[in-house]
């Protein structure tokens, strides 16, 4: 009893694997059906002039019916779960029949959005997708390119931007630290164990100044980091879904505006400490034992240039301004609109020479058609030459003719 019912189930399981090969055939067959009348019909001369939109749609479902064949040549090797699955596989390709056939049928003159074709087309790509290795994340990202609002966009971007902010540029930070300080600590090991004094023995004072230096800096990177980001909250309402539609600059902005927040605060940084700008100083607590002072303003500096872009760009021209002189900027100036006007004298002169050209190819013509007309002048007295001269032998005859019956 129990070998009847196991061999009805064997049964069973291969008529299932034999219907569903039978239907994965059909659907490449169908495939390549579809491709022909593809071809067939974009060789016909009213699909001679079809709209860009539309030709880079029908690319786009060549490439997907492809990547679906491709995909079920692998479901053949590993043998399909059920009959269910194969169903399925052959629903996805009948729409993808329809994106293709309302494609290749709509009208020239009008302007008919393909939009229809594209969400089919999209629903096989994000299937396809999830049967591949990271295949979710590609499809979540373009989800969210194709569907998401610029300002989600821009979260997104923010959100996978926080956690790499948040522990690389520490991290690497910290690495420095670590190797700066064990540079010193190797130093000072050495000079002990070979009982000689250090050159420049480290005080206390200057390890201190180290460490708070370090601390300004990652201060400045982290306000600048936070500036960018609050700008970048406050003027998501800028960003408009109609510019944004379909494509991936929000994500790019959201991830990328903290780096350039970070890079100006730590520049502002450096700039105010060199005295680049003299403008600028740190100012001095009327308490000596208050430091905290210096937090604050570089914390607020960096804070404001991260928020304000022209804020950095105007400090940023102020230390060209110093490091480049007035003097060599002018000259660099006059010297570019020196070459400026050469290279218009040089236009200018290639035109005149172009113009001349002209000239001589028309002097050329004019002197072909003369001798074409002298040539056709000489033909013609030749003519003429040949034809008095079989007068003269005409008449020549007829007199000797007349004379010859007088005699």
């Amino acid at each position: 009893m129990i070998n009847q019912i196991l061999g009805k189930i064997m049964g069973q399981k291969d008529t299932q694997e034999e219907i569903c090969q039978g239907t994965l055939k059909e659907i490449q067959e169908e495939i390549r059906q579809l491709l022909e009348e593809i071809q067939n019909k974009l060789q016909t001369v009213e699909s001679q002039n079809l709209r860009e939109d539309i030709q880079e749609e029908i690319a786009n479902q060549i490439s997907l019916l492809q990547r679906f064949e491709e995909y079920i040549l692998k479901v053949q090797k590993r043998k399909p779960n059920s009959i269910a699955e194969c169903i399925a596989l052959k629903s996805k390709l009948k729409s993808v029949k329809v994106a293709v056939i309302f494609l290749l049928t709509i009208k020239q003159r009008r302007q008919e959005k393909i939009v229809l074709a594209k969400n089919i087309r999209h629903n096989l790509e994000y299937f396809i997708n999830s049967k591949e290795f990271l295949g979710l994340t590609k499809t979540f990202f373009k989800r969210a390119v194709r569907e998401w609002s610029a300002p989600t966009k821009i979260l997104l971007g923010l959100a996978i931007a926080m956690p790499i902010y948040s522990i690389v540029i520490p991290g690497v930070y910290v690495v420095t630290v670590t190797l700066t300080t064990l540079a010193k600590i190797d130093t000072l090991t050495a000079s002990l164990k070979n009982d000689n004094p250090v050159p420049n023995p480290l005080k206390a004072s200057q390890i201190q100044l180290f460490f708070e230096r370090s601390t300004l800096i990652m201060v400045a990177g982290f306000a600048g980091t936070f500036g960018s980001i609050i700008s970048i909250l406050i003027r998501l309402k800028k960003y408009q879904d109609s510019d944004y539609k379909g494509s991936a600059a929000p994500i790019l902005v959201g991830f990328a505006k903290p780096l350039i927040g970070t890079a100006f605060g730590i520049l502002i940084f450096t700039i105010i400490n060199s005295n680049i700008i003299s403008t600028i100083q740190v100012p001095k607590s009327q308490e000596q034992e208050d430091t905290n002072i210096k937090y604050y303003f570089f914390f607020s500096i960096a804070f404001i240039v991260g928020f304000s872009e022209r804020l950095a760009d105007d400090i940023i021209q102020r230390a060209e301004g110093v490091v480049i002189p007035t003097e060599t900027v002018s000259k660099l100036e006059e010297a570019g609109e020196n070459f400026q006007n050469s290279a218009k004298d040089i236009q200018g002169a290639g035109e005149d020479l172009k113009h001349g050209a002209k000239d001589i190819q028309g002097a050329g013509e004019d002197l072909k058609r003369g001798a074409k007309n002298i040539q056709e002048a000489a033909e013609d007295l030749k003519y003429n030459v040949v034809s008095e001269q079989a007068i003269h032998r005409t008449e020549s005859s007829q007199a000797d003719s007349s004379q010859n019956q007088k005699q």
